[in-house]
């Protein structure tokens, strides 16, 4: 083997299947066009697990606020699907939900069937490994 033979970087399983990604919140009011800030989206937030709505400080309408995912490297859009904003408890709510249905959470899983969960998940607590210790 020779000294200057290249080693391959090994790369995490969750860099193989979601990449390094940066996650923005962004939501604009449909009624009056008033952009929220992330901390006014997650005050709007219900806490129902079922309503993924936030509401507008400035007019009180209620809609879909989303997370833009964008390649660490390049500032690229990562995701063609849009990735809805949910807030902890709802993402707690949902991880739990999958637990029970599957038995764990695995990132293979999430990054073929639930993504949107996933950078949810990332987005409230770091990383990964950390939601995965708040359940």
């Amino acid at each position: 083997m020779s000294f200057n033979q290249r080693q391959e970087q090994k790369l995490s399983l969750k860099q193989k299947v979601f990449g390094d990604f940066i996650s923005t919140s962004h939501a604009i009011c449909p009624a009056c066009n008033n952009q929220l800030s992330d901390d006014e989206i997650r005050a709007g937030f219900s806490n129902d697990p079922h309503n993924f709505d936030t509401t507008c400080p400035k007019c009180g309408r209620k809609f879909l606020s989303h997370l833009i995912i964008k390649d660490k490297e390049t500032g690229k859009e990562k995701e063609t699907e849009p990735v809805i904003f949910m807030c902890e408890a709802q993402t707690l709510y949902a991880m739990r939900h999958l637990k029970e249905e599957r038995g764990k959470i695995g990132i293979t899983y999430l990054g073929k069937n639930n993504r949107q969960l996933f950078y949810n998940m990332v987005r409230h607590w770091g990383s990964y490994e950390r939601a995965i210790q708040q359940i």
